[in-house]
């Protein structure tokens, strides 16, 4: 029987069926009980590359891969022994083969039903491979978000648009796991944050109701940060982020080694704090302990050099010369650890102010003038003109120090003969360069890396010139203090040069300071004087008491405390009071603030000296309204100035 016969015998009693099977979007086929394929349409030539010619009469396994023919008579077998209806996307996904020979991934509804007496199904087949493609794409995009949230090392959780589970890595579940066991993924966020509640350290059920209600972002595109503590005291942030499909991401942050971690630097930095107040509290009274005792040993070398009524012979006063020495070396040891202290725990306050660079080094030179012309070394300052030279921004003190620091260095490692000049450059608008160089001995090659660190004095430890090893090191921390550098460079044999490069100021508006006044010395006639001096120390008031009787006719009368010096004050009107600080009962400050308010010893000039000479003590004391303030051990040239002109104001207030 040949094709025309065969499609004839096969009659579905309507006309039009051919026309409406072609029209349908899915290949369809009829066969009978032997599975042979009696009708096809349009679909299943274009879906496996046959006409219906070669198609009608055929086996259904011609369709069907090589290698599941055998397996398939026998499901066909069982199928027709109980034929039921079977719908497109059941679960039966096949493979079909084309006449090309590639296979095709299928899905097959099944439809039996009675052809005049012989079974017969209609077969509807669906080419799923791009289907099969696209869910195979979705699986691995799938694995990779997986694998990814899976990597986060904190807990992390995605809700869908209804603010149900859809997805969380191991560390959330994990966390979840004490007070929700089970299935996650589905429950409400409602649910897992009643759970989670539970476990939270709070402090009462007002709180509790808040975190329930507040823990999860409102709007597309909030957001909501909650810090959080445990039972088990963890520290956790919980962070909520709304994402644009109208669903939410959780985030959990355990913070706890964080946390730990942090409250270990606070207390490691407290430690060190204390630490460091110990240290300058210890510098402090090492200090004030050495300058007491200083004070008299300096002074009393400083009058036996000065006695002219009993003057030293040639070997004595060169014993003294060297005391003298010892001494202020020991002093500036002093003052340098102490300031090195100050500026480490940045105790150092710094004013910064328009300075005249040109002014600072007129004054430096004629400093440090009688120790160049002692060590026979010329000293220049090669200026420009000065309308050239603009203003820095420093403090006006700490910049001279700085200076003074590595003039005084290049007159000390300089030879006789030798020269130290400062220079001044501008290698930009906004910088400004103060060079000392010198013809000195140099500083060796493996030395120079160590030049700013303290105690070091770059090979001259046990060199005949006698240093602290602080002075450069300081000068760098002051100069980074300000915003500036330091900076050297150096030839062994030749000398070296030093530089600082500090800020231009950027106003060109400078207000003038008046001149000093220079104090004058005590005349014969100021000396007939009533000078009151409050101090503890027997030594320090046996030193003031030839002091003052090498200096004139001074009635000097003394107090060991300031109670008994205010009465004392009271009585005699002294013209001058002297007063240490650090006094026992009453101190110095409170003593002056007594003398201030009662109207006879107001305008009595007060001065201080005291072994309290760190730059707040300074400060403190001047606010307070000292006439001068003092640091031991005294300089007598200084002190006899000072008081030349206390004398005179106190004169020049009340009368002889």
């Amino acid at each position: 029987m040949d094709t025309q016969q065969l499609s004839a015998s096969f009659q579905l009693g309507d006309a039009n069926v051919h026309q409406i099977l072609d029209a349908a979007p899915d290949a369809m086929l009829v066969v009978d009980a032997r599975m042979a394929i009696r009708l096809v349409n349009l679909q299943t030539e274009k879906l496996f590359g046959y006409s219906r010619a070669e198609l009608i009469g055929q086996s259904l396994e011609l369709l069907i891969p090589h290698r599941y023919r055998a397996g398939h008579g026998m499901q066909v077998e069982r199928y027709l022994r109980a034929p039921t209806l079977r719908t497109m996307g059941s679960g039966l996904e096949l493979s079909g083969l084309r006449k090309d020979g590639t296979e095709i991934a299928i899905e097959v509804s099944l439809s039996p039903f009675d052809n005049h007496g012989e079974p017969a199904v209609t077969a509807a087949i669906r080419d799923i491979t791009e289907r099969k493609r696209l869910q195979a794409a979705k699986n691995v995009a799938l694995a990779r978000l997986s694998g990814a949230v899976e990597s986060i090392q904190e807990a992390f959780a995605l809700f869908d648009e209804r603010d149900n589970l859809a997805l969380c890595n191991s560390a959330y579940r994990r966390l979840l796991a004490p007070v929700l066991p089970g299935q996650l993924v589905g429950r409400s966020y409602q649910e897992i944050v009643d759970a989670r509640v539970q476990e939270l350290e709070l402090v009462d059920a007002a709180q509790r109701a808040q975190l329930r209600t507040s823990s999860r972002p409102d709007v597309p595109t909030s957001r909501t940060e909650i810090n959080v503590r445990t039972r088990d005291e963890r520290s956790l942030r919980i962070v909520g982020q709304r994402t644009s499909d109208g669903g939410f991401v959780e985030t959990i942050w355990d913070l706890t080694d964080d946390a730990r971690l942090a409250a270990d630097l606070r207390e490691a930095r407290l430690a060190a704090e204390a630490a460091s107040a110990a240290k300058t509290e210890f510098l402090s009274s090492m200090s004030h302990e050495v300058r007491t005792p200083l004070n008299a040993i300096l002074g009393f070398a400083q009058l036996l050099q000065r006695d002219k009524k009993r003057p030293l012979d040639q070997v004595h006063h060169e014993y003294v010369a060297q005391i003298l020495k010892g001494g202020a070396l020991l002093l500036r040891l002093i003052d340098d650890i102490l300031d090195l202290s100050r500026i480490e725990a940045r105790g150092v306050s710094i004013s910064t102010e328009p300075v005249d660079v040109c002014e600072a080094l007129d004054e430096l030179r004629a400093g440090l003038a009688p120790t160049a012309a002692q060590a026979g070394v010329q000293l220049e300052v090669a200026h420009q003109r000065r309308s050239d030279v603009p203003r820095v921004a420093a403090d006006r003190t700490r910049f001279l120090q700085i200076l003074g620091n590595f003039g005084s260095n290049a007159l000390k490692y300089n030879r006789p003969g030798g020269k130290v000049t400062f220079s001044i450059s501008t290698p930009s608008p906004e910088r400004l360069v103060v060079m000392v160089t010198d013809t000195g001995i140099g500083i060796p090659a493996a030395k120079q890396d160590l030049l700013f660190q303290p105690f070091q004095r770059a090979g001259q430890e046990a060199g005949p010139i006698q240093g602290t090893g602080i002075g450069l090191a300081i000068a760098k921390r002051l100069a980074e203090l300000m915003g500036g550098t330091v900076g050297f460079r150096s030839t062994p044999g030749q000398g070296s040069d030093f530089w600082v490069e500090m800020p231009v100021h950027s106003s060109s508006v400078i207000e003038e300071v008046a001149a000093l006044i220079p104090l004058q010395a005590v005349s014969d006639a100021e000396r007939r004087a009533a000078v009151l001096y409050i101090e503890d120390n027997p030594a320090n008031i046996t030193f003031m008491e030839h002091l003052l009787d090498a200096l004139g006719n001074f009635d000097l009368t003394s107090a060991r405390t300031a109670e008994i010096g205010l009465e004392i004050a009271r009585a005699k009107l002294p013209h001058v009071i002297i007063v240490d600080i650090n006094l026992p009962g009453m101190s110095g400050l409170d003593a002056l603030q007594i003398l201030q308010s009662w109207p006879e010893t107001a305008k009595i000039p007060v001065i201080a000296l005291t072994a309290a000479a760190k730059e707040h003590d300074r400060r403190r004391g001047e606010e307070a309204g000292f006439y001068r303030y003092l640091a031991k051990p005294l300089r007598i040239d200084e002190f006899e100035q000072v008081l030349g002109s206390a004398l005179q104001q106190a004169r020049a207030q009340v009368g002889p």
